[in-house]
């Protein structure tokens, strides 16, 4: 069928890009040096400069509510740390070198551990392979990557978060009353197709449209990479928008992909697009709250992923091997009820 056929495709693509794509602290450990590479947030101490143990955080970005979120996980626990804590990170998901050059920093000056959110999962195995020879203790968070060569991670399970995306998507549309013998498509948005946990979320919703979707409903074939940039997500929506006419739904993979999905509905008042997203940005709120338009997003704990991963490094330098590889940190799906229930963040 043309709708199996399609999905299948695209979860080859997703599959083939899965896989593309320090001496022990002293006493006189310093802060690394610094890169002049513009595009790198260089390293802060935001605790206990004084400590000889020393813990170095790599993010992968710095924009939003979401890594806003991750750093204040991140500075809670630093705060409860007997280390000093560096905190640093690139400025935009594709720089992949910057985020390769922080981990040769924070192995090179020393570190005791390093909690990373990989921004490609094939391109930092290199520079983790190093840190574990090292005997740093290596924590991820927010994704993986395609080596085992790190003690543990702390994330979201993507696989079934895309699964939930799907199912509500389709519940939307169905909602909406659009026939299930007549064509239909959804576009989707994410930010980068070398990271595991976006390729994870686009095959676990691609795996159930193509089990449970009505034949006649397709996913657009150009699927939007935005790096991370709201702008360019907007652009991409807008793009989808104007270019398919059957669109009915837009799925946005991450935080960016979502915040430029839901500013372009709302700016466009297309009401008639159902949206399923990831996160929960001002303007994904908004979109969410408006009872005319269909919306909802998936909120990861990121938080906790950082809080968690902070006192998981602890323990590991500490001499405790961690009791699992992979903890899962869970979503909480948030609609119009959810919204008027709680407050969130």
């Amino acid at each position: 069928m043309k709708l199996q056929k399609k999905t299948a495709g695209f979860l080859s693509v997703f599959a083939a890009a899965l896989w593309l794509g320090c001496m022990p602290a002293s006493a006189t450990t310093t802060e690394p040096a610094q890169t002049e590479d513009p595009g790198i947030v260089p390293y802060t101490c935001i605790s206990n400069p004084e400590k000889e143990t020393c813990i170095y955080v790599i993010l992968k970005n710095y924009h939003g509510n979401y890594w806003k979120s991750v750093i204040e996980g991140v500075t809670d626990a630093a705060e409860e740390i007997d280390a000093a804590v560096y905190l640093g990170g690139i400025d935009n998901e594709t720089d992949i070198d910057g985020q390769i050059a922080l981990m040769d920093q924070a192995i090179d000056a020393g570190a005791d551990g390093i909690l990373l959110a990989p921004a490609n999962s094939t391109s930092l195995i290199e520079s983790c392979q190093r840190a574990k020879k090292e005997d740093i203790a290596l924590v991820l968070i927010d994704s993986t990557i395609n080596s085992s060569d790190y003690d543990c991670c702390y994330m979201t399970d993507n696989m079934e978060a895309g699964s939930i995306a799907a199912k509500e998507m389709l519940s939307m549309l169905k909602e909406a009353g659009n026939d299930p013998d007549e064509a239909l498509e959804v576009g989707i948005l994410l930010s980068s197709d070398t990271s595991q946990a976006m390729v994870n979320r686009v095959s676990g919703f691609l795996e159930y449209w193509a089990s449970d979707a009505p034949e006649q409903w397709d996913i657009a074939e150009d699927i939007f990479l935005n790096g991370g940039d709201v702008k360019t997500a907007q652009a991409d929506a807008a793009k989808l928008l104007d270019t398919h006419s059957q669109l009915k739904g837009l799925f946005g993979c991450n935080n960016t992909s979502t915040i430029g999905i839901s500013s372009t509905l709302l700016a466009q008042e297309r009401t008639d697009i159902a949206m399923v997203g990831f996160d929960l940005a001002d303007e994904t709120r908004a979109l969410i709250q408006d009872p005319n338009y269909p919306g909802v997003s998936l909120l990861q704990k990121q938080n906790e992923m950082a809080y968690q991963g902070m006192h998981a490094l602890e323990s590991l330098i500490n001499g405790n091997a961690s009791t699992q590889k992979y903890f899962d940190t869970g979503v909480i799906l948030i609609d119009q009820d959810y919204l008027m229930e709680h407050e969130v963040s």
